[in-house]
């Protein structure tokens, strides 16, 4: 209730015979009132705004029936399983940890990893509200994918400075040079070789990391604005954010559009499940969940009051 609400009231109740019988006491309690429903109204106002909402949801991870989601703009990490509450609070004091989280994988043992453009740093983060840890003592520029090898033991990145794609132990050292992938986009398939999308002439690349041997597989740029990748099997699939849709690639290097248009308005990361392919659109503030099957697409980010 605002100011003019306020007196507009009064004003009704100091006209009330009831009122003027005893206007004293009756007008005494009606202003108590009614000073008390705005003093609630204005606390309860300033409460929702200052409840966090998803800002920007750039990227996605998920492990089991939870979903985690790097929003740049919080800055901070979302979980989402029943509900979307915060897991890891970011700040908005420049080149301070987790200022723009911008990539997010899941760690192989507990919690996740989240690449901090703003720190030139990887952190993981082990639960909920827990301090972030730096892997790299600032090694890496500007981190733009993740991915953890199948084994568990390696943490490769891709670098969007140095153009390039690094590992390092999972506990975290000193980056070592993988290729000179500039990936923005990472995902390993069943045969443990690394695919990678990238802003350049070779759209999709395949690494074997363990040669250092690079094979461009998507070429041509079908793509308009490539973001995020993910593998499924025989087969991968690729965020467009002009294009507003995602991809279909096979290793032999053919594409096909597998969703375009609503709801996506501009997709960047990506993450899959047996049954479903996560997607985060920050230009709807939404992750979507599409059903593998049916493409029918679901909202997954709600928050608690939202």
């Amino acid at each position: 209730m605002n100011k003019s609400s306020l007196i507009v009231t009064f004003s009704h109740l100091c006209r009330c015979p009831l009122l003027r019988r005893d206007s004293s006491g009756f007008v005494a309690f009606a202003i108590c009132v009614l000073l008390s429903v705005g003093t609630l109204h204005s606390a309860t106002a300033q409460d929702d705004a200052a409840k966090p909402a998803p800002a920007y949801p750039l990227a996605v991870a998920v492990s089991g029936d939870d979903l985690y989601t790097v929003d740049l703009d919080l800055p901070g990490v979302w979980k989402t399983s029943d509900v979307t509450a915060l897991f890891a609070e970011g700040t908005k004091l420049l080149r301070k940890p987790m200022n723009r989280p911008r990539c997010v994988a899941m760690h192989p043992t507990k919690g996740i990893l989240v690449g901090d453009t703003a720190t030139r740093e990887i952190y993981w983060i082990e639960s909920e509200g827990a301090a972030p840890k730096p892997l790299t003592n600032g090694y890496l520029g500007v981190v733009m994918a993740l991915a953890v090898s199948p084994d568990g033991k390696t943490i490769y990145a891709g670098d969007a400075e140095k153009r390039a794609t690094f590992k390092l132990p999972v506990e975290g050292g000193k980056p070592e040079l993988v290729a000179r992938v500039n990936a923005r986009g990472l995902a390993f398939d069943s045969d443990a070789k690394l695919w990678a999308v990238t802003p350049d002439a070779a759209a999709v690349k395949r690494i074997d990391v363990s040669s250092g041997e690079v094979e461009d597989i998507v070429t041509g740029r079908p793509f308009q604005f490539p973001n995020g990748l993910c593998w499924a099997g025989d087969h991968g699939y690729v965020t467009d954010g002009y294009g507003k849709c995602i991809w279909k690639f096979t290793p032999d290097g053919k594409t096909e559009k597998w969703h375009e248009g609503e709801p996506l308005v501009g997709p960047v990361g990506i993450a899959i499940t047996d049954q479903s392919i996560f997607v985060a659109d920050p230009k709807q503030k939404e992750i979507y969940e599409f059903d593998r099957e049916t493409k029918t697409p679901k909202t997954r980010l709600t928050t608690e009051g939202k």
